[in-house]
């Protein structure tokens, strides 16, 4: 079976070496431009485009997917195109190009959050499981039909973005091979989404991250599991931005009368908390104020007493 993989980041990688110890040629990567990064604003090639390069697989790197590079792709004469967070839409004029279609891995069951952020939204939803969806692109937003589905991922009340990103698409990559395989020896019928069950998920934008304390608790500490490690969940403290790191509900613990949303304030055991809405109250355990490192609050606490009493978010 011969491939064309359309990739990204670094948890794409495992896909595609997946698929090369299965057997299957990949003679072209599609991948992302270089991006500057780091603080001396270095060029710097992405993940996938580093993977195919040590493992000798031509790479382009389009901005978009525009005629050159069409051509460039249909020159392969692939048998499946396999697109693992690429990043970018597929042109329509390549979806029927290989003989066994597009075929992409998307982290959700879907058809429940489709779109481009379905793990952040996963949690924030509060949703109890998970899971990846193996499916063959259309023209809509992830609404082609299903190849195969992994088994349900249990989201706890300590799953973050980052890590169950990173497990669903280990679990994806484990199943496309025998995916793939039973797709091209015609023992998978691709199953129609139910459009009536589906739901669709939005980008995830850097505002979204600052916290309004009129919020519940529980709300804001799902917004700083989903939005680890981008955007991060923050606030705003003196005038400057600080960032939530880590933080917790606070069960069993109240404010006083009269306080506020965003009011920080110790309580008997000596945390450092901030009311919510209606009540609610949040532990924060690690800050990080803008352009310094990451504290724990105690650190943080002793060279700025005047925090305890402040309100945040004002």
């Amino acid at each position: 079976m011969r491939a064309v993989f359309f990739g990204t980041p670094d948890f794409a990688i495992a896909s595609i070496r997946a698929l090369l110890d299965a057997g299957v040629d990949v003679p072209l990567v599609c991948t992302r431009p270089a991006r500057r990064a780091g603080r001396g604003r270095v060029e710097t090639p992405t993940p996938v485009a580093r993977f195919a390069e040590d493992a000798g697989i031509a790479a382009i790197t389009p901005e978009r997917l525009d005629q050159e590079a069409v051509e460039k792709v249909r020159s392969v004469e692939a048998d499946v195109f396999v697109v693992v967070a690429y990043g970018r839409f597929i042109p329509s004029e390549l979806l029927d190009v290989p003989r066994l279609g597009v075929v992409n891995l998307h982290p959700s069951l879907l058809p429940r959050h489709r779109g481009p952020s379905p793990v952040a939204t996963a949690i924030l939803e509060g949703d109890e499981f998970t899971g990846v969806t193996v499916m063959l692109l259309d023209e809509g937003m992830d609404t082609g039909p299903i190849l195969s589905q992994s088994e349900t991922v249990e989201i706890t009340l300590d799953t973050r973005c980052d890590e169950l990103t990173e497990r669903l698409f280990e679990m994806g990559a484990e199943m496309l091979p025998g995916t793939l395989r039973e797709l091209s020896e015609g023992h998978l019928a691709p199953r129609a989404q139910d459009d009536e069950m589906a739901t669709v998920t939005r980008l995830i934008r850097k505002e979204d991250g600052v916290v309004d304390w009129d919020d519940s608790a529980e709300r804001i500490v799902g917004m700083n599991r989903a939005f680890w490690p981008w955007p991060g969940t923050s606030t705003t403290w003196d005038g400057a931005s600080i960032k939530l790191v880590d933080i917790a509900l606070a069960d069993g613990v109240r404010p006083a009368d009269m306080m506020v949303p965003g009011e920080v304030f110790r309580s008997e055991d000596d945390g450092v908390y901030v009311c919510a809405g209606s009540g609610s109250v949040i532990r924060l355990t690690m800050v990080q104020a803008d352009g310094r490192r990451a504290m724990g609050i105690d650190e943080f606490v002793v060279g700025r007493p005047e925090f305890i009493g402040s309100v945040l978010g004002g």
